[in-house]
């Protein structure tokens, strides 16, 4: 026993007694800082970049901007805000390096909405960005599989070079039709041919897939600009049947139903002082994807979309004195002081008829829609039973006239919630010669203009009258100075119909084209240098003599 208990306390003696004698333990080394090696930008980014650049600088680009680079894998990101001129293109563009299979580009405004994007199977990826854009997007390009070194690019370029730039590097532009969208065979033709009955020019808003489930709706809130309409096509995938999209206001109010183009479903929103809406899509008894393509019109447009086609609008606020006096702060004194004619209740399924007198030259009849009253529809009708001018909105139904004065019928209907209207008068009494001789022409004029602002009839006066025929194409050449736009804007007479404007640029090639059943517009922008640009105009159906208005644009 003795014997153990020495041999326990043994080490603890042995230790006491070279206690004294450990050195003191060495200072731990403290790591240097790293070096960074390769920043943002750097040589092997330039390297990975400068191909796709030059080809860009042929056609006009300008020298090369990395935005960002990243080393990675398949789902990672390498994004920056980059600033928009107001008055230029910007062309941005990613590639990967050898270990990376398949890169893809996409810019988003501030709100996080997607503005253009660039899917395609390969290793690099393009896009392009004109004016009119956000002031500054943000770029991010994606790793879709492999790994390695992925960089993003930015060049400017003149409005006037940013088709020619776009195809030398296959940018993907803004309301371009993609043909990239690999995981829906067919879409694409599906959008162009659904595009093509709606008329007018459009410019993809956003492009997704999601899941669409029988036991809840799949929601996403759309944004509709003041003066513009906004389409939404809906594309199910082949395991999804009876699918039911509509459209939600704010307090959960169906505003409107989506109409069948065989499987797929499409709706048209329209707004005159602009307003949101949440899409609601659900099929039925089944489950599966659904492809969502939105894209907004141009502003004003809504005169050259196709009457085939159902319109969809918000219901009005103000009550019809309310409505009458905001009407009053909006137009300019040249249409000269509203005069009340008359005033009813609006049904739906049923039409109000007023006697209304038309006073010489060119008349502004506005019909007024009061709270709830919308959306409202209205057309006027001459002694012998001929349509002198129709339309619809949710704030008013405003239709033109020129002539002599005369008794006219004015038939107002409700397309939505019945409610009051009122109806004013007001004229313009120096009308142009060309504008009598077309007077449903003229009136068709006039709704566009003012769809696209003006809130005077003067710029009419510099509309030409010109004979168009289905069997015969218009041509005719016209300059646009440096750095500038010009807009045409085509209305037809009675006996007419199909209307295409077409801008060719003379040097390039390169054209622009605007259609629409009686109405039709298209713009086109110059760079540093004039733009020669060639006029091209036909008809599906007439003849008939059109209204052309060729003005300077923003």
């Amino acid at each position: 026993m003795k014997t153990r208990a020495r041999s326990r306390l043994l080490p603890f003696a042995f230790a006491s007694v070279l206690g004294g004698c450990v050195p003191e333990a060495p200072k731990p080394v403290v790591p240097e800082k790293p070096t960074v090696l390769a920043p943002a930008g750097d040589a092997q980014s330039a390297a990975l970049l400068s191909p796709i650049a030059a080809a860009a600088q042929k056609a006009g680009a300008s020298e090369l901007a990395i935005v960002a680079t990243t080393l990675g894998a398949e789902g990672d990101r390498a994004g920056a805000f980059v600033a928009v001129p107001p008055d230029r293109c910007v062309l941005f563009f990613a590639r990967g390096s050898a270990g990376i299979g398949d890169v893809d580009i996409f810019a988003f405004q501030d709100d996080g909405s997607s503005l253009v994007s660039d899917e395609s199977s390969s290793d690099q990826a393009a896009i392009i960005v004109c004016p009119p854009a956000p002031d500054r997007v943000y770029v991010s390009a994606r790793i879709a599989s492999g790994t390695g070194l992925i960089a993003v690019g930015a060049q400017q370029v003149d409005k006037a070079s940013s088709a020619a730039a776009a195809r030398a590097v296959s940018a993907r532009i803004v309301g371009s039709e993609s043909g990239r969208l690999e995981s829906w065979p067919g879409l694409e033709s599906r959008v162009v041919a659904h595009r093509a009955a709606l008329g007018s020019a459009w410019e993809d808003v956003r492009r997704f897939a999601a899941a669409v489930d029988a036991r809840a709706a799949t929601r996403t809130t759309v944004t509709i600009e003041a003066g513009r309409c906004l389409d939404v096509l809906v594309v199910p995938s082949e395991e999804v049947a009876n699918l039911e999209v509509v459209a939600e206001a704010e307090d959960g109010r169906i505003v409107a139903r989506a109409a069948a183009e065989g499987r797929d479903r499409s709706l048209v929103l329209c707004s005159e002082l602009g307003d949101t809406a949440t899409i609601a899509a659900r099929p039925r008894a089944s489950s599966g994807t659904a492809a969502f393509v939105i894209a907004r019109s141009q502003k004003g447009a809504l005169t050259e979309l196709s009457r085939a086609h159902s319109i969809d609008r918000v219901t009005q606020a103000l009550s019809v004195e309310g409505a009458r006096a905001a009407l009053a702060k909006e137009l300019d004194p040249t249409w000269g002081k509203g005069k009340a004619v008359g005033a009813g209740q609006a049904k739906v399924g049923s039409r109000a008829s007023l006697p209304v007198k038309l006073p010489k030259g060119c008349a502004r009849v506005d019909v007024i829609a009061g709270s709830p009253l919308g959306p409202v529809a209205a057309a006027l009708w001459d002694a012998d039973g001929n349509l002198l001018a129709e339309s619809s909105g949710s704030l008013r139904a405003t239709l033109y006239a020129c002539g002599a004065a005369r008794e006219v019928r004015l038939d107002v209907e409700s397309r939505g919630r019945v409610g009051p209207f009122g109806v004013d008068i007001r004229s313009w009494a120096e009308p142009t010669s060309e504008l009598l001789k077309v007077p449903l022409a003229a009136a068709r004029l006039f709704e566009r203009l003012a769809g696209s602002g003006d809130t005077t009839p003067e710029p009419a006066r510099a509309a030409n009258g010109i004979d168009l025929a289905p069997s015969k194409l218009h041509a005719s050449s016209f300059v646009i100075s440096p750095n500038g736009c010009k807009e045409v804007l085509a209305a037809v007479d009675a006996g007419g119909s199909g209307l295409e404007v077409r801008l060719v640029d003379e040097a390039s090639g390169d054209d622009a084209i605007g259609r629409g059943r009686f109405v039709a517009s298209q713009r086109l922008c110059a760079g540093s240098s004039p733009r020669r640009t060639r006029l091209e105009l036909r008809l599906d159906a007439g003849p008939a003599r059109a209204l052309v208005l060729i003005r300077e644009a923003k």
